[in-house]
């Protein structure tokens, strides 16, 4: 089982809907998916077709056991688990990633973790083989942002693999490219990829959908299918 855990630098940043593309261009390449919502927003069913009016999800039960019955599967075949409609605390969300790694699934199985982005990653137990995805946008919070996580990395015993990956880039935006070549000559652990602004990514949403099914030759759909490659490259030099 190869896991990846996706979260924001800070809020808004579209972790989720990363989340919820990347799933789908997993399954476009028949790898095996599951799509695990962590996030107390309970959003990556607005993006898989889960009906608006479900509500409930993995929160709403006392313990992972008794909520795998809230596991769906989209028309891309990718399996994804809701968060539900409670708050709960780190200890719950420990609980379920655990439970999740002790599912029946076949060791080649891809997990995505759509993760909120006030979590401390230090709170959980990551292995060398979990990468770590925190998504940031070309703006000068991010830009600060990105320094401080750096300087809490170097101090903490980090197991994980950790990339920052650049979402929303626009490239007809003098800052944003000006920023984003900082990064790339200065940053470590700077994704060697990033996601470029497409509207078909808002457009899809509208429809219950992903990029990636919506518009199979968009700039999006290149993008999503070149992370999922990239992190296939990863995962096989960790075999």
């Amino acid at each position: 089982m190869k896991r990846v855990f996706l979260k924001g630098i800070k809020g808004g940043t579209g972790s989720t809907s990363v989340a919820a593309n990347l799933a789908c261009a997993f399954r476009k390449s028949n790898e095996d998916i599951l799509l695990i919502d962590l996030d107390p927003k309970s959003d990556v069913g607005l993006h898989l077709g889960l009906p608006w009016q479900h509500n409930s999800g993995w929160s709403n039960f006392p313990n992972f056991e008794s909520a795998i019955e809230e596991f769906f599967t989209d028309n891309d075949g990718v399996i994804f688990l809701p968060y539900g409609s409670n708050s709960l605390g780190i200890k719950r969300l420990q609980e379920t990633i655990a439970g999740v790694s002790n599912l029946k699934t076949s060791q080649s199985a891809w997990v995505i973790f759509d993760c909120p982005n006030y979590i401390d990653l230090n709170d959980f137990s990551f292995t060398e083989q979990d990468i770590v995805l925190e998504v940031i946008n070309c703006d000068a919070i991010c830009h600060s942002l990105v320094y401080k996580r750096l300087v809490s990395l170097n101090q903490a015993t980090k197991d994980w693999q950790h990339y920052f990956l650049v979402n929303k880039y626009n490239s007809a935006s003098e800052l944003e490219s000006d920023l984003l070549q900082v990064w790339q000559s200065e940053t470590p652990l700077l994704a060697p990829i990033h996601i470029n602004k497409d509207e078909v990514i808002k457009e899809s949403t509208a429809f219950k959908n992903v990029a990636v099914n919506c518009a199979p030759y968009s700039v999006a759909y290149d993008d999503f299918e070149t992370l999922a490659g990239w992190l296939v490259s990863k995962a096989s030099k960790n075999d």
